[in-house]
């Protein structure tokens, strides 16, 4: 009945929406995927069998734009193919994606509040996690300044409460309570740089909320066919757990782009971690945290690493390279990535001692065909040679097949507009 009546709101705007001229956005997405995992996430038992699902998402994304507003409304379903009974009558599995509105205060300054997605930079610490089905969305306000001279300023807010309340803020979900930030950002050919200021509160008990204070940024110079970027952040404050809060990170990447078809690149991200034999005892937690990124972009497509797993754990050393090949309607590369603990791990055999060491290589390819405009297919293959160190870290077995396969269809028709 919920559904049905979203349904009919949306039928009776697109209605409305029809005679704006212009004003008006009626799109939608269709996302099949299969997969087939055999050591995703985590390394391979040799009992364990592998895992084969179709997963789904379907959005209907509605758009409205005048001088002095704008509206945005995004309703998705999210489903594995066979989780809900045929004779089925209703389900859980459809959700409110985006729900937002953005006023003009001025001509320089907008504010948008609301449902919303939120993406800064490449998604490192603030991205929508779009290779997931259900993505990424917050609701927040985003106070935001844009200049003539290519000069962005943003200020957002947040607050959750799982409920309305007669008395308390108390938060039990393991959402973020609350968070304000700073983002400022400034095009300067052949320069863009950013500077990011985040504060983040999660409920450590009914009476307490543990900060921690996130603050770097990040820059490209591109002078011509090559590209270099890097990022540097530093987190300070306390973990969700209440315990004291000192991380950093760092990374580097150099792309160059060969000729019209060809883009090679290269580099490294260091996140930093705790040392596995200080973690019993230990006063402070190391480990950096990448928040509310697209994680799945970096550490490989295989998910070892920050994807829901690998926090407040060893760190991580992530070395790679890889190529970007795009002719026409085809498209197609490869990545290779080298991991390495940041933190020491336990020695086997050695007494409580550990050490720095290395983890493994994956190797992701993938493919694209553009079947028209609105249409695509996309493939990949990974797979990951795990050495006994990932195996005491993750679990499993280094001497199994650790691969996964995908294949998607991403369907994306314009309705209106």
């Amino acid at each position: 009945m919920k559904t049905r009546s979203i349904i009919t709101a949306l039928l009776l705007l697109f209605a409305i929406g029809s005679g704006l001229k212009g004003q008006f956005s009626l799109s939608g997405e269709y996302r099949p995927r299969t997969e087939f995992r055999h050591g995703f996430q985590s390394l391979m038992g040799p009992d364990d069998d592998a895992a084969f699902f179709i997963s789904q998402r379907t959005r209907l994304n509605l758009g409205a734009t005048r001088e002095d507003y704008s509206f945005g409304f995004s309703l998705q379903d999210v489903r594995v193919w066979g989780e809900v009974p045929q004779l089925n009558r209703s389900d859980a599995l459809s959700s409110v994606h985006e729900a937002w509105g953005e006023v003009r205060l001025s001509e320089t300054v907008n504010l948008k509040a609301g449902r919303q997605e939120i993406v800064y930079d490449n998604a490192r610490i603030f991205g929508n996690v779009d290779w997931a089905q259900q993505g990424r969305s917050h609701d927040a306000a985003v106070l935001k300044w844009q200049s003539s001279a290519n000069t962005r300023l943003h200020a957002g807010f947040a607050f959750n409460q799982d409920r309305e309340r007669r008395t308390g803020t108390f938060y039990p979900l393991t959402n973020y309570k609350t968070f304000q930030y700073l983002w400022l950002n400034r095009n300067a050919e052949p320069v863009t740089w950013s500077l990011l200021m985040l504060n983040t509160g999660y409920q450590n008990t009914p009476g307490n909320v543990a900060f921690s204070l996130t603050t770097g940024g990040r820059f490209v110079y591109s002078p011509g066919p090559g590209s270099l970027s890097g990022s540097a952040y530093l987190q300070a404050g306390d973990d969700p757990t209440g315990l004291a809060l000192l991380a950093w990170y760092l990374a580097m990447e150099y792309a160059h782009q060969l000729n019209e078809e060809i883009t090679l690149s290269g580099g490294f991200e260091v996140l930093s971690g705790t040392d596995e034999p200080d973690m019993a005892t230990r006063t402070r937690n190391n480990s950096f945290t990448p928040l509310f990124g697209t994680n799945h972009a970096f550490n490989g497509h295989m998910d070892y690493f920050y994807v829901g797993n690998h926090l407040n754990d060893v760190g991580l050393i992530d070395f790679y390279g890889g190529m970007n090949f795009r002719r026409e309607r085809w498209s197609a590369g490869f990545r290779l990535h080298a991991f390495i603990s940041e933190g020491e791990i336990l020695i086997a055999g050695g007494g409580g001692e550990g050490e720095r060491q290395y983890l493994g290589t994956e190797i992701d390819i993938f493919a694209g065909y553009d079947l028209f405009e609105h249409a695509t297919v996309r493939a990949g293959y990974s797979q990951m040679f795990a050495t006994e160190a990932m195996e005491r870290l993750k679990g499993g077995s280094s001497d199994e097949i650790n691969n996964f396969v995908w294949l998607m269809l991403v369907l994306r028709p314009s309705f209106l507009n």
